[in-house]
């Protein structure tokens, strides 16, 4: 009965979150169906909240689907990154900054297991950014707590930030530990570990209507901190001539695929669910159970159980899973021609790819 119900791509109905920095672009750009006039910062697409809106599961959260059927929605990789918390593991949001968001940073797994939580870790993939926009991506020079507090208590944190400037496509890779924001004018996705773990340094004076601040984490976030640390740019690695990877670590791994036609992919099934968010144009998704027809700004999942799949349409897409480092990044992009400094950046500092490369097999291929 699993089998029947999960062999079919089910679109996701995303939780929208309202943020003071938010706006209506992820109307404009993405069409989504927006309150009007509501400073919508977030679209949550796969939240463990999130509700299937297409197939006989409709109506279902993400996280009943997951503690229903297990293994065989989020396969063996899928189920291993989803302990001990028995959630689904990756979450995808759209992200409007109209303002610039808090300067904060996310602890490591291992820092967020004491508060029965993952760590964050995550990338942002530009969707649209206004001449001169900016992320924070660090500290622009190595500063100790105590330099730290001083700068945050004199309102002078932002002279000592790191800032990257940014334009559609562009991808950057932000390990937990690093200190960051995302600038104003700018819509992007983001992928990260299924966490909600944020510790505010600043806040830019902002306050509400009762002339109330957002509360600040200081302590907690010096605690994590990793001051060396610095969110960084990819370079995108084509696979052929329809797929991207964008970005890959240990927890997730980001393609862009551009489709124009008919496009069969190879999957191991059983392994992980795929995440496939339509950025422009429109989606034929294709499985030996279904088919779904994506529409732009709409998330599809495909379980792990699918072994079979074509995507056909002249679309724009992102696709998310959990990835296996060496099985599914460095064999193929070896097998492409790229050599294991090309491969590894794509992990950023968290450098998981260069640790997946050390532990080959001799004799794989190397350019």
């Amino acid at each position: 009965m699993n089998a029947a119900l999960l062999a079919r791509p089910m679109l996701l109905e995303p939780v929208l979150v309202e943020r003071p920095w938010g706006d209506q672009r992820l109307a404009r750009y993405l069409g989504k169906s927006l309150p009007h006039g509501a400073r919508i910062g977030e679209s949550w697409e796969t939240a463990n909240e999130a509700r299937f809106a297409s197939g006989p599961l409709a109506g279902l959260t993400l996280r009943e689907l997951v503690a229903q059927f297990g293994a065989d929605l989020l396969g063996q990789r899928g189920m291993a990154a989803s302990q001990p918390f028995g959630d689904f593991p990756l979450l995808i949001k759209l992200i409007d900054a109209d303002d610039v968001l808090s300067v904060q940073v996310h602890p490591d797994d291992e820092q967020a297991a004491a508060l029965g939580q993952r760590g964050k870790t995550e990338a942002w993939h530009i969707l649209a950014a206004e001449p001169g926009a900016e992320l924070i991506v660090g500290l622009a020079e190595l500063l100790d707590p105590p330099a730290l507090r001083l700068h945050i208590a004199s309102g002078e944190l932002p002279r000592v930030l790191a800032h990257l400037p940014v334009q559609p496509g562009d991808t950057v890779i932000v390990p937990a530990g690093t200190l960051h924001a995302i600038g104003p004018g700018i819509l992007l996705c983001e992928i990260q570990e299924q966490s909600d773990i944020t510790y505010r340094f600043y806040d830019w004076g902002r306050v509400d209507t009762l002339g109330r601040g957002r509360p600040l984490h200081i302590e907690e976030g010096l605690a994590v901190l990793r001051p060396e640390r610095r969110a960084q740019r990819t370079q995108p690695l084509p696979l052929d001539d329809w797929r991207t990877v964008l970005a890959a670590c240990r927890y997730f791994l980001l393609e862009r695929w551009t489709i124009a036609g008919q496009r069969a992919l190879t999957r191991q099934p059983g392994q992980t669910p795929s995440i496939l968010t339509c950025l422009e144009g429109t989606l034929a998704i294709q499985t030996d159970g279904d088919e779904l027809h994506l529409a732009r700004g709409e998330t599809a999942l495909v379980p792990a159980s699918v072994a079979s799949l074509a995507v056909a349409g002249q679309a724009t897409v992102l696709a998310a899973s959990v990835p296996d480092l060496r099985q599914d990044i460095v064999i193929p992009l070896r097998a492409a021609g790229y050599d294991e400094a090309a491969i590894a950046q794509l992990a950023g500092d968290t450098g998981d790819l260069a640790h997946a490369l050390a532990a080959s097999e001799p004799g794989e291929h190397r350019s």
